[in-house]
């Protein structure tokens, strides 16, 4: 018969979602992960699965939603890399605004709605967990993954926010679609109007960018790869391990990417 260890009190380990995450538990609970297959009553979850007393985990609509969220961005990246070539991203601006009145709700059903799934459940996970390193947590990811995910949540949030306000026909309306690379240069590299492109005003907005660019791209990028683990798409280590590899190189080469276009509009 299998000894069972001690059992630990005064900790918690919550899929924070409204169910137990299928390790460690609180009180006079034993711990899961330390079970033999054999010892653990059926009907419990696997070591390390969520253990959501919900039908469906929350977090899957909150991963949906980033994904969806994930593959609007790439191609924002690269609509915006082609500002190598003004010309080429002129007239790929010209053929998104062909859409008309039609657009609005593009956005709107391709971006907002997504961002407001994953914005909303987002704050109330970061409200939960708070920005501290080291917290406990859901199962997926390493502590400074889970930690840098956080952090760069709330970079990109603020980059949103400021990036509407400032860019969008809602906001500032500094973009002019009529006039693409001038309008998106002079934004990042004029923000203040009254000062050069190398003041420190105009060079922090252009760095804000680039933080924000790193930010979204790792978000994405660690986002995919848990994403996945969450619909139980990668139930062994290994599985996890191969998707993260494959995650981290995607996010270098969009990375590049988002460089690419910042260049493009904050240097050149």
């Amino acid at each position: 018969m299998t000894t069972l260890p001690e059992p630990i009190t005064n900790r918690t380990e919550s899929c924070q979602c409204g169910g137990r995450c299928g390790g460690r538990q609180t009180g006079n609970i034993t711990l899961a992960l330390d079970r033999s297959p054999s010892d653990r009553p059926a009907g419990e979850s696997r070591p390390g699965s969520c253990g959501c007393s919900h039908r469906v985990c929350p977090r899957r609509y909150h991963a949906a939603a980033g994904l969806a969220l994930g593959v609007m961005l790439v191609f924002h990246l690269v609509i915006s890399a082609l500002g190598l070539w003004p010309t080429m991203f002129q007239a790929a601006v010209d053929r998104i605004h062909r859409l008309g009145r039609a657009l609005p709700w593009v956005e709107m059903t391709l971006i907002g709605l997504p961002l407001s799934v994953h914005v909303g459940m987002g704050l109330n996970y970061l409200r939960q967990s708070g920005l501290r390193p080291g917290v406990e947590k859901h199962h997926h990811g390493s502590n400074l993954r889970y930690w840098l995910q956080r952090v760069s949540a709330v970079l990109v949030l603020g980059f949103i926010v400021f990036h509407v306000a400032t860019m969008h026909r809602w906001g500032g309306g500094r973009f002019d679609p009529q006039h693409a690379f001038a309008s998106t240069t002079r934004a990042l590299r004029h923000f203040w109007g009254g000062l050069n492109a190398s003041s420190f005003e105009n060079l922090l907005i252009a760095q804000f960018y680039l933080f924000a660019i790193a930010g979204a791209v790792y978000h994405l990028a660690n986002g995919a790869a848990t994403s996945v683990d969450v619909w139980d798409l990668t139930p062994s280590p290994s599985a996890r391990r191969r998707m993260w590899i494959v995650c981290l190189l995607a996010g270098l080469g969009l990375g590049v990417l988002g460089l690419a276009a910042w260049y493009a509009f904050a240097v050149r």
